[in-house]
């Protein structure tokens, strides 16, 4: 029907099976929308309208889809298919965005009449039916997708395929044909003979050329009975392009003969080499061991590089696929040279949560290259990164602790300056410390039992690369305290300073670095009490010339000694002595001393205060200098003095804009100009007594001087002269903020800091002891930025000596303590020099020892330096003996070691007595079941 309304002319289209209709906002059909709709509801007959009236099937709507691709892809569409092709569709249609063909469409349907709606079409154009989409062309794409439930349309599709001209032959990405996919279609049982007879029985079919001859041999496995064609002759021979046929799709004892052929027809050919790396990595990648070992029996020369810079070597490919079956064959071979840029640890750790599958186990890997001495635990990447970092990076607990099992040193520093124990668990290092702890068997209470202490992880051990042996003591320096300074640092991991092997290892420090303290302790000691009584015995004009001349004398002995030190660490490590605070005070020291001494012609003010100045730096100095020493009570004391000190300086800069206020508010209010001052004091006949500028704010200096003196409770209030009631609201609001709200703050900040320093007393003397060793080896090894003094061989044996635990002074990086015997400490080692016999407890020399087949020798802690007695003897009379907290504490570990032990073998016990239980059970109930 067709009306007029308001001069627009609106039509309806009314049909028997829709009652609506979608309109545009004109009033007009939307006929690409009744298209669609019409194939959504399968109405041919409104299908056709929509064509008819201007709808175009070929139209891509806005995900990049059109009616015709539906129709194709869309079983049961045979109709809606030709109506499109009769209103101008091609049957070569592509979708260019897809790059998909019609006919791709149609073989997805899987419906023999979409195919044959499209293939009629003989008259036009040719269907290009061989046209691959996603690397399968359309007879591929029906084989590949054959199930038992569309066996029937596929075999329809199939033969239409076929008879069109479809190639048989092509194949996918996967070098597999169309009956290869029919044939390995092991759970389709209907029709699949019809199917593969339909392939055979077409005269182009090729069986033999792909995959070395692999469907003709299913063919014969699963239908002997069939004549199939003849077979395909090459002619040509093995070549290389065949071996990874055969490697990708073949059998192992196929390519091994061919291998063996080939190998016999290019005898003596030097390209070889090349095609053999490159099956060597194929194999690899495969997985075919059988393979893999006929290609290193060849002779393959498995340290050569492949051409491609970025490309792995044999080994990290190995690594990277996760073959532990070619890695360990690898590792075995005597010819393998590890390259130094090889970091397989560091390569397999990433890999570690990967899923293992047939050959391909990344944990397998990772224990093999562990176990393995030609692999380096500490390896480190271009970013000196090593393997326990990757491990804490990727939160892989086992990893971690199978590298601090295999000694991986947890002082090894990243170009950005971490250590691997930065986001290391506290609890996992504590336990690993635990492991580092053993004893020799024997009871706990028999004379001759001994506590064995573990340091290899504390020291980095010194390896030749690629031999897989230690290397032989160098000369080189190495800051071994660099991960107990971390450790003493970081509040989480603070605590395990008082675990025995860190107490120990401290132990072992000092007792090497404490000759050069003591030295130092006593000789600015004596140029302490010598620079003092010399300035005092000068000012004061004593009588007694001849001593104020030999302390003199003494002063300049001691200047002459702090001249060398400074120069000293100067050359060591000039970078880093001129950031340190210390290092400067103590030039200004040696400045200020040389001005005291001397005879100049300053005037008696200047002499003051540069002896003053003198006597202050130096009494810092040397009380630094006593802070240091390894008496707790003392170290305890300075770091209170510290600590509270640092607290106060940081909470007085933010509240020290309320003293700066203060000060000027009462430089305005009480100041008074000299002027008026004098005016006033003559008007009332009195005199200004001394001091009376400063107390009364006269200059702003002394203004803010006084008010910081009032903060202490020291207010004069008797000298403030108050003009009015502001003056009194302003003075006691000062006191009231200032003298008892913020001078009580500071005193309890104070009070907390010293009762928690107190509480860790024992803790905070190990950070002392630490703090003061590494400043000592930071300085010696000159951190990173030497200077040329260093590069003096005989110095760097010095320092070696006096610093270095290892290699020199502990080979094996352990020690032994006897704690039934004096708690006693033996350090075992491979040299049979500097030794002592057990037995020879009293002799002073060190002899000898013959060197056993198995075990190494052992020798008592002997002093630093051989010609000296020990240091240490002076304060306790006990050098080689271990301390007692330390000795409890290693006990205390060993008990809850023997205690894990024992509850994890009674926990075993009850596991197995419930097994056994359970399999007593299930026999009853068998039993009654068989009676019943």
């Amino acid at each position: 029907m067709i009306r007029l309304q308001n001069g627009l002319v609106v039509g309806w289209i009314f049909t028997k099976k829709t009652t609506e209709m979608d309109l545009t906002n004109c009033g007009f059909i939307d006929s690409q929308a009744t298209l669609s709709a019409a194939l959504a509801k399968k109405d041919i007959r409104l299908f056709v309208e929509a064509l008819d009236s201007g709808a175009q099937a070929a139209l891509q709507d806005d995900r990049h889809t059109c009616i015709y691709e539906k129709a194709l892809s869309t079983p049961g569409c045979r109709d809606f298919i030709e109506a499109c092709i009769d209103h101008g569709c091609q049957v070569n249609y592509i979708n260019q965005k897809l790059n998909k063909a019609a006919i791709n469409y149609a073989a997805d349907s899987r419906d023999p009449g979409n195919l044959a709606a499209l293939l009629r079409y003989r008259a036009g154009a040719k269907v290009r039916v061989n046209r691959k989409y996603a690397q399968l062309t359309p007879l591929n794409s029906l084989a590949k997708n054959l199930t038992e439930e569309n066996a029937s349309d596929v075999l329809s599709c199939i033969k239409l395929l076929l008879d069109y001209g479809a190639s048989p032959n092509i194949i996918d990405q996967a070098d597999f044909t169309p009956l290869h996919h029919v044939l390995r279609k092991s759970k389709v049982k209907a029709q699949k003979r019809e199917l593969v007879q339909l392939f055979v029985n077409h005269p182009e079919l090729d069986i033999d050329s792909h995959r070395n001859g692999e469907v003709r041999r299913l063919l014969e496995e699963q239908f002997p009975e069939l004549a199939l064609p003849k077979e395909r002759l090459s002619g040509t021979e093995i070549d290389g392009q065949t071996l990874r046929q055969t490697l990708r799709y073949g059998e192992d004892g196929l390519f091994e003969q061919q291998f063996a052929e080939y190998l016999q027809s290019h005898e003596g050919n030097a390209d070889n080499q090349d095609e053999f790396f490159s099956l060597l990595q194929e194999s690899i990648k495969l997985g075919k061991h059988n393979a893999f070992e006929a290609i290193i029996a060849s002779g393959v020369d498995i340290n050569s590089k492949p051409d491609k810079t970025n490309e792995a070597t044999i080994v990290e490919l190995a690594v990277i696929c996760g073959n532990w079956q070619a890695l360990e064959r690898l590792l075995k071979e005597p010819n393998l040279r590890l390259n130094s840029k090889s970091r397989l640890l560091n390569a397999v750790i990433g890999r570690l949560e990967e899923t293992p599958y047939e050959s391909f186990n990344h944990q397998r890997c990772f224990d093999l290259l562990l176990e393995n001495d030609c692999v380096d635990v500490n390896e480190a990447d271009t970013g000196r990164q090593v393997p326990l970092s990757y491990a804490v990076k990727y939160r892989n607990t086992t990893a971690i602790q199978k590298l601090l099992k295999h000694g991986a040193y947890i002082g090894s520093r990243s170009s950005f300056g971490t250590l691997p124990i930065k986001d290391m668990p506290p609890e996992v290092l504590e336990e690993h410390f635990d492991s580092c702890i053993t004893t020799n068997g024997e009871k706990s209470g028999e004379r001759n039992f001994e506590i064995n202490i573990d340091f290899k992880n504390l020291i980095r051990q010194e390896r030749d690369i690629g031999v897989g042996k230690p290397a032989a003591p160098s000369n080189q320096l190495h800051d071994e305290m660099a991960p107990i300074a971390f450790i003493a640092e970081t509040k989480e991991l603070r605590h395990l300073l008082h675990h025995p092997v860190i107490s120990s290892f401290l132990f072992l420090k000092w007792h090497r670095l404490s000759t050069i303290f003591y030295i130092n302790f006593l000789l600015y000691s004596l140029f302490t009490a010598s620079i003092i009584t010399h300035t005092l015995l000068k000012f004061h004009e004593s009588d007694h010339r001849a001593l104020t001349a030999l302390f003199g004398i003494f002063s300049w002995l001691g200047i002459g000694y702090l001249i060398i030190r400074e120069a000293i660490q100067f050359m060591m490590s000039p970078v880093r002595y001129l950031l340190s605070i210390t290092n400067i005070m103590e030039v200004v020291l040696i400045i200020l001393s040389i001005c005291t001494c001397i005879e100049s012609n300053f005037d008696k003010e200047t002499k003051r205060v540069l002896a003053v100045s003198t006597i202050l730096l130096v009494s810092i100095e040397f009380c630094l200098l006593v802070g240091s020493l390894p008496v707790l009570s003392i170290s305890t004391h300075m770091l209170m003095l510290r600590e509270v000190s640092s607290s106060f300086l940081k909470c007085f800069a933010l509240y020290s804009i309320f003293v700066l206020t203060f000060s000027l508010c009462f430089y305005i209010l009480f100041g008074k100009p000299m002027e008026d001052s004098a005016t006033l004091d003559q008007d009332s006949g009195k005199e200004e007594e001394d001091g009376g500028d400063f107390n009364t704010f006269t200059k702003p200096i002394e203004a803010l001087i006084k008010t910081i003196v009032m903060l202490t409770g020291e207010f004069d209030a008797g000298d403030i002269k108050f003009t009015s009631i502001y003056t009194y609201l302003i003075f006691l609001l000062f006191v009231f903020f200032m003298t008892i709200v913020l001078f009580n703050l500071l005193n309890g900040l104070a009070v907390s800091d010293t009762q928690v320093i107190k509480a860790q007393a024992e803790l905070n003397g190990a950070i002392c002891r630490t703090n003061v060793l590494s400043r000592y080896e930071q300085v010696l090894t000159a951190h990173g930025r030497a200077g040329f003094l260093m590069g003096n061989n005989l110095l760097r044996t010095i320092c070696q000596r006096l610093m270095n635990i290892y290699p020199n002074y502990l080979s094996l990086r352990q020690i032994i303590v006897l704690p039934n015997d004096g708690s006693q400490v033996i350090i075992p080692t491979n040299d049979p020099f500097e030794m002592r016999t057990l037995e020879g407890k009293s002799q002073a020399s060190f002899q000898k020892l013959p060197m056993s087949a198995g075990e190494p020798q052992k020798k008592f802690l002997d002093p630093p330096l051989k010609l000296l007695p020990c240091c240490c003897s002076v304060f306790t009379g006990r050098c080689s003996q271990m301390d007692g907290r330390t000795v409890k504490m290693a006990l205390a570990v060993i008990d809850q070691k023997n205690s894990a032990v024992q509850r994890r073998k009674k926990e075993q016990i009850n596991d197995n007595r419930m097994k056994l239980i359970e399999h007593q059970l299930e026999q009853l109930i068998q039993l009654v079941q068989e009676r019943n």
